[in-house]
């Protein structure tokens, strides 16, 4: 039998020393190569059309793969096809081959089987590829086998083809690249099974040396010196022995990047032609990179003229003053597209358009250069047509009311769109608490009813649970104290006895139980009942009240026991008290709607009992105040605020009528909060706090006090008539005046705080912001001896954690710059009390604002 291999592309070299360099997928002693797209050689057989009367395939045992290959091939029994050098032998090899189950292909002619002079039989041999029995790793670590397996595709039982070894190989190398291993070496060896019909796989991998960047070297650059360009670069950075926490590995992708921000630095100083020229990055040293970069920068523009087209609904003025430019001013890239497209404060030129309903409003802007080293810019304006809200949906509440939600919405349904309205509606549901901050992140999905010109909104909430529970006890100088506290932060009073709808208490309305019991025996209870309806009458109206009660006996207090003959209550020292609170917050329209009013009416009974608190006359004494606050509140966020503003101004006020106790207090809080990054996550936070209390008689105080230094929980056992002030780095009361050597409470209090905060985690189980502090403060007994340079400062590190249940858990370590009175009565030497060093102090508080409280601090 004479067998014709037949080929898609045959070349037959000729001559001395002649030999074949066609990539044939199968070679025969004696065959002529006759498919390809060669044209004959004089004399040569001409191609001529043939009859294909038989197609087999050889190769494989099962039927449905033979018959998968034949019609894989596109070739029929009954097709004529050009022989040699026809194109569907050819596309027929190509087609079997690109499915990625043979390693070799091909296609010959049968003779001697019957065959006329106008037909062919054709035989396809393929060779399967091997199956993938398993793969597995050497020199690999095991954190790194876990990642790799999550990239390299290969899957068990399919075929292996050395296109699928090459991807799985530069697999490995991109992993090892993106670590810093840019000289990773990868080889694969194929193990046969003892079948013969699959292969093992075994990626031998030398990591090689960490490259580390060395040095980022500029030419070209005259404006800016090389390390402004490299500040301009985030993500790659020279290794220096002081960022000793991190690694700085070279990526590759991160690099064009900060490319790119060097362009973009640039831009923001005017360079509006600047270019990277050539960058060349390699290696010496064998593990340190050097990366080589050429700037052209080009000269530094100025604002000539700013046009205006199209624009109907704002004048130019208008615009132009949105835009934040005006002629001369040096070009800015950055501010150009901010103040166009979409700043912080929403005064950009797209959001004047977006908040009266103009939702397709679009800015082309056109920078054109003018003679010398000006540029003309030019915006093309489509204002579109007015849209409104169309159909406001409400999903993923499975326990807060719809209700709740929508009276925080000021997205409403009929009203002119406004994306400003969409962006303070988040923040108003942020400031609930009940909702994942990253569900509230992402915005509401739109859709949008071209024929009816309305925008569709749908508010994906995910709930959290923002109720909290403490079970806490400490042990100190007096003694044992169990503490346990409830706060449902989304109680529903109207489900209170539909127990169908208790989730494992009645929820949903978006009001405010808390009930708090804490006690040391008999000697110390303390016992708070309140609650708020955040909605009064459907109206932005919070309303609210508490009631508790108190009990302190000497045996607790640390005072003498004063007994007469007995051991009855009343012969010892004992002190109690009876609060009831009433409130009423207002939300105003003006200035904006940020602001609120509220009022407080406080009612207090005090029973004392043979003098336990000596600024308290014996016997029974009365307290009613009035206070009116006026507060503004622009946070994102009531626990992480990462942007945004809180300031309270309060006046409080106790009349001296008949036998109440009087005085006056004012309070001024203000909180600021800059993020530094696009995302938030880092922030920079401050806050002050001024207080003074005075007489509304000339009289002494009896008994209002501000008492500062340590943590709420050391506060809140004893803190009748006083209000706490935290300090991080210093103990409870500890910068108190002294009167002798008694400590006293201040009447009048400066206090300022800062944070550099970072976001670390936000997730559903917990919420984590470590932090660096700077703190000062300090209280004075009067004007007589106020000086507000004198302060105590501390400094250190701190991290405030979140738990749904728990609450707030903040620990610090703080250092205190400043001596201060020691606490111990044994430290006291000629009628004064001595100086504690400076130290670290390590403090932790659960429950709470984040404040403090809830723990003990102990000094180093």
């Amino acid at each position: 039998m004479r067998v014709r291999l037949l080929v898609l592309i045959a070349a037959v070299l000729v001559g001395t020393g002649g030999t074949s360099v066609a990539p044939a997928l199968a070679q025969q002693p004696q065959q002529q190569p006759l498919g390809g797209t060669q044209a004959p050689a004089a004399g040569a057989q001409r191609p001529a059309p043939v009859t294909i009367e038989r197609l087999r395939v050889e190769g494989i045992d099962r039927q449905s793969m033979r018959d998968f290959v034949r019609r894989v091939s596109g070739l029929t029994e009954g097709q004529q096809v050009t022989l040699p050098g026809g194109e569907a032998i050819g596309e027929a090899i190509r087609s079997i081959y690109d499915s990625g189950l043979f390693s070799d292909v091909a296609i010959v002619e049968e003779e001697g089987g019957g065959s006329t002079d106008g037909g062919v039989q054709l035989l396809i041999r393929v060779t399967p590829e091997p199956g993938l029995a398993g793969y597995s790793f050497k020199g690999v670590d095991d954190d790194a086998r876990d990642d790799l397996e999550e990239r390299i595709t290969l899957a068990e039982g399919r075929p292996v083809r050395p296109s699928d070894i090459q991807r799985a190989e530069q697999a490995i190398k991109a992993f090892y690249s993106e670590e810093g291993y840019l000289l990773a070496d990868v080889e694969t060896r194929r193990q046969p099974t003892a079948s013969g019909d699959q292969v093992n796989l075994l990626f031998e991998v030398d990591p090689g040396k960490k490259v580390e960047v060395e040095d980022i070297r500029f030419a070209g650059n005259e404006a800016f010196d090389d390390g402004d360009l490299r500040d301009a670069m985030e993500d790659t950075r020279e290794d220096r022995w002081w960022r000793f926490w991190k690694s700085e590995k070279f990526n590759r992708e991160k690099y064009e990047s900060d490319l790119d921000r060097v362009v973009d630095f640039y831009n923001e100083h005017g360079y509006y032609d600047a270019t990277i020229v050539s960058d060349t990055t390699y290696v010496e040293g064998g593990d340190d990179l050097i990366a080589e970069v050429t700037v052209r920068e080009g000269n530094q523009y100025y604002v000539r003229n700013i046009e205006w087209r199209g624009n109907t609904v704002y004048p130019d003025a208008v615009l132009t003053r949105a835009l934040s430019f005006e002629q001369g001013d040096v070009y800015n890239t950055k501010r150009l597209q901010k103040n166009l497209r979409g700043n912080r404060s929403s005064s950009d030129v797209t959001s004047l358009y977006m908040d009266r309903g103009y939702v397709r409003f679009r800015a082309q802007p056109n920078v054109q250069p003018a003679p010398g080293d000006s540029l003309d810019l030019v915006f093309d304006l489509t204002e579109g047509e007015v849209w409104e809200f169309g159909d406001i949906t409400i999903a993923g509440n499975t326990k807060t009311k719809e209700h709740v939600v929508r009276r925080e919405l000021y997205t409403v349904p009929g009203s002119k769109f406004s994306r400003s309205d969409i962006r303070e509606s988040i923040r108003r549901l942020q400031q609930l608490g009940y909702f994942s901050q990253e569900s509230l992140k992402k915005g509401p999905s739109t859709s949008f009813d071209q024929q009816n010109k309305e925008v569709d909104l749908t508010y994906q909430l995910k709930e959290v649970s923002n109720d909290q529970l403490e079970l806490s006890g400490t042990y100190g100088g007096y003694g044992l104290v169990l503490q346990t506290s409830f706060t449902f932060n989304n109680f529903s009073a109207q489900n209170l006895f539909d127990f169908d709808e208790w989730q494992p208490l009645p929820v949903g309305d978006g009001q405010k139980l808390s009930l708090l019991v804490r006690t040391a025996g008999f000697d110390y209870q303390r016992y708070s009942l309140s609650f708020t309806e955040p909605w009064f009458r459907g109206r932005p109206t919070p309303v609210g009240g508490s009631v508790s009660y108190a009990r302190i006996s000497s045996d607790y207090y640390g005072g003498r026991r004063i007994r007469r003959g007995g051991a009855s209550d009343t012969e010892a020292g004992v002190f109690q008290r009876v609060t009831t609170q009433f409130f009423r917050r207002q939300r105003l329209d003006w200035p904006d709607d940020k602001f609120s009013l509220s009022s407080t009416v406080n009612y207090n009974y005090y029973r004392n009992d043979n003098g336990l608190y000596g600024s308290l006359p014996p016997g029974e004494s009365y307290q009613l105040s009035f206070k009116q606050g006026l507060s503004r509140n622009s946070r994102d966020n009531p626990l992480f605020p990462s942007r945004g503003s809180k300031v309270d101004l309060s006046v409080e006020m106790a009349p001296p009528v008949g036998d109440l106790i009087q005085f006056h207090k004012w309070r001024f809080k203000t909180g600021w909060n800059v993020p530094l990054t696009s995302n938030g996550k880092l922030s920079f936070n401050v806050s002050t706090d001024y207080g003074y209390i005075g007489s509304l008689t000339g009289e002494r105080v009896a008994f209002q006090t501000f008492d500062l230094g340590g943590t709420a929980f050391d506060y809140g056992r004893y803190s009748f008539g006083t209000e706490p002030i935290y300090m991080r780095g210093y103990p409870q009361r500890a910068l108190n005046p002294l009167r002798g050597t008694d400590f006293v409470g201040g009447r009048i209090l400066n206090k300022y705080t800062s944070e550099l905060r970072f976001m670390a985690v936000e997730s559903q189980q917990l919420r984590a912001a470590p932090y660096l502090f700077l703190d000062a403060a300090n209280t004075w007994a009067g004007f007589d001896t106020y000086d507000p340079t004198n302060l105590y400062r501390s400094a250190g590190v701190g991290a405030k954690l979140y738990l749904p249940i728990v609450g707030m858990i903040e620990v610090n370590y703080g250092y205190n710059f400043d001596r201060f009175p020691s606490e111990n009565p044994n430290n006291v030497v000629g009628g004064t009390r001595t100086l504690e060093d400076r130290g670290w102090r390590f403090q932790i508080s659960f429950g709470g604002s984040g404040r403090g409280g809830g723990g003990r601090g102990g000094r180093r």
